[in-house]
């Protein structure tokens, strides 16, 4: 993914954030903000329309809720099957999109709901939500494979199979 001596100005190897839309590798089909790679739009670019969509999906206009995300995940996965007939969602590309919206849930709120204001920094604005409030976890409450994998679960289960 990272090309070779790619680095900074002090030597440090890096990682430009666009490299992490190839497919197959962080970039997935069925994004929450993203149209599919094979569409006109591309994968790269924030989608407004689907910007709208996800902060507009909050019941309660202050938090997206678990629930909230797993319809929005149910509507677009309805909509993504109509608009690229070619697309292929397996489970695998089921369990990536799961865990995308438990990495929201997980980072930026408390694993049942994040709040609207941090999710419209991050998605619409590209930014982490510190004007807003929000601070990194302290190293002892990091996130580990075992909090983002019961998170995963329990989207799964909202969402359902597929």
């Amino acid at each position: 993914m990272r090309a070779p001596g790619q680095t900074d100005s002090s030597n440090h190897r890096i990682l430009n954030l666009d490299q992490l839309a190839l497919p197959g590798v962080v970039e997935h089909d069925i994004s929450l903000t993203r149209r599919d790679c094979a569409q006109p739009q591309g994968n790269l670019a924030p989608q407004p329309d689907l910007i709208r969509d996800l902060l507009a999906s909050s019941s309660d206009g202050e938090t997206l809720t678990a629930e909230d995300l797993a319809n929005l995940r149910r509507h677009r996965i309805a909509v993504q099957k109509k608009d690229n007939p070619g697309l292929f969602y397996g489970p695998m590309q089921h369990q990536i999109a799961c865990t995308e919206i438990a990495l929201v849930l997980d980072v930026f709120g408390d694993g049942d709901k994040v709040r609207c204001d941090y999710a419209k920094a991050f998605f619409q604005e590209e930014r982490l939500p510190l004007q807003e409030g929000w601070k990194k976890r302290s190293w002892w409450r990091s996130l580990g494979f075992m909090e983002l994998g019961k998170t995963v679960g329990k989207i799964k289960t909202l969402v359902g199979a597929f």
